[in-house]
């Protein structure tokens, strides 16, 4: 993978192009990481603002896929994802407060 001390490393870590196991590795743990993130940070708001997160969300990924030149439905693929990982934590968010309740 790219890695900023990578011309430094040698072996196979300065490798600059990375295997696609590299790749779906990378993903899985930001993946495992903002849902995480957005769990702990949705059990500390309101559930009502999450109509907010979302528009502010598809606004940011419309921005960026327009800037990154992605058709259509690259980008409703890309809304689609967030909204499901949104919806993800907010039921893990819901499930860790009724625990943390009865507890």
């Amino acid at each position: 993978m790219l890695r900023a001390k990578r011309d430094s490393l040698g072996g196979a870590a300065s490798k600059a192009i990375p295997s696609l196991g590299e790749v779906e590795g990378r993903m899985m743990v930001l993946e495992l990481i903002a849902l995480t993130a957005l769990t702990r940070l949705i059990r500390l708001h309101d559930i009502g603002e999450r109509a907010d997160l979302i528009n502010a969300m598809r606004h940011a990924i419309d921005r960026k896929c327009h800037d990154a030149r992605l058709c259509g439905t690259d980008t409703k693929s890309a809304e689609e994802y967030a909204e499901e990982l949104l919806a993800s934590a907010q039921e893990q968010a819901i499930v860790l407060e009724s625990i943390r309740n009865d507890a």
